[in-house]
């Protein structure tokens, strides 16, 4: 009777330790002041502007969730050198492990890395330099709102893309004597997506027409159902910006070959569009091209873009619009 009497008390101190250990085991929460390790680095989509040499922004601070990280040094950086996939290392260092909201980055405006000024301006083909802020401002900043996770004693890597095409507009206020200008704040904010690189992929191939290789020809991909002909190929907003909506866009090489990179998983179409130069030399849009997709089964209008995955897109085109 006596075992009978303990063995109760000792099946409970059991499933107690039992139960204990395993709370231990499932406990995946970071301990405080845990850090995980972050990369970010910078791409862009291409201008449309022949006449633009080097686009070059100057970012002195990085914010996470609205605090700056350590270890950041001040960088500038030629963006336009960073296409087709391309990307320069903006920051690896440690941040707490959790969850974050959004990522800032603090631009100068006044002076680049060398202490040279300005900080942000393009370089056009006469090796002249053109601010792009307004000579007031001495700094500008670039919210951008992602929600991620850094997980203790981990990778986590972000790409962030800075679309010249929508992000710099011919400036006609020569007041400030420069040819060029970033748009307005929240058009600058929108202009630059961020993206973790795990759930990206990529979308390239060949356009077949050699008719148009000796063009300014452009490839633009938008998320399914979001493309509205008789809005994107007019200028919107304060800037004027033509292909708002659009995710990213490409340049098509002389070859034909074109590379739509760090394409955020789901359902996208793709468009093309031909550009000519005017007097001035600079790309004016002159049309949609008429294309249809090469790949059997594979539609220009229904792109199912996977997490690391690469998409073979090779286009007919026919004729302009």
């Amino acid at each position: 009777m006596k075992t009978k009497k303990l063995l109760i008390p000792v099946m409970l101190m059991l499933s107690s330790i039992f139960f204990i250990q395993c709370a231990k085991d499932d406990d995946t929460t970071p301990s405080d002041g845990a850090k995980g390790q972050l990369t970010m680095s910078i791409t862009d989509a291409p201008s449309d502007d022949a006449n633009v040499k080097g686009t070059f922004v100057t970012i002195s601070e990085v914010k996470i969730d609205g605090k700056t990280v350590e270890g950041f040094t001040k960088q500038t950086i030629e963006i336009s050198a960073y296409q087709n996939g391309n990307a320069k290392l903006l920051y690896d260092g440690e941040v707490e492990a959790k969850a974050h909201s959004s990522v800032t980055l603090v631009m100068d405006y006044e002076s680049d890395a060398s202490g040279n000024s300005p900080g942000c301006y393009v370089l056009t083909n006469d090796n002249q330099k053109h601010r792009l802020a307004a000579t007031s401002e001495t700094k500008g900043e670039i919210s951008l709102s992602k929600a991620f996770v850094v997980e203790e004693n981990s990778d986590t890597e972000l790409v962030i893309d800075f679309d010249l095409r929508k992000s710099i507009v011919h400036d006609t206020n020569d007041q400030d004597q420069t040819d060029y200008r970033f748009v307005t704040r929240t058009e600058l904010n929108n202009s630059v997506r961020i993206m973790k690189k795990e759930s990206c992929g990529d979308v390239k191939g060949k356009l077949t027409a050699s008719a148009f290789l000796n063009e300014d020809v452009y490839v633009f991909i938008y998320k399914k159902g979001q493309y509205n002909a008789s809005v994107e190929t007019m200028g919107q907003g304060s800037s004027n910006v033509f292909f708002a909506k659009a995710v990213t866009s490409a340049e098509v090489e002389q070859d034909g070959d074109y590379h739509l990179a760090f394409i955020e998983e789901g359902d996208y179409e793709v468009y093309i569009a031909k550009y000519e130069k005017d007097a001035d030399n600079k790309s004016v849009f002159k049309g949609m091209v008429n294309a249809t997709s090469a790949i059997p089964g594979l539609l220009l209008n229904n792109i199912q873009v996977s997490a690391q995955s690469q998409i073979q897109l090779n286009i007919n085109v026919t004729g302009i619009n």
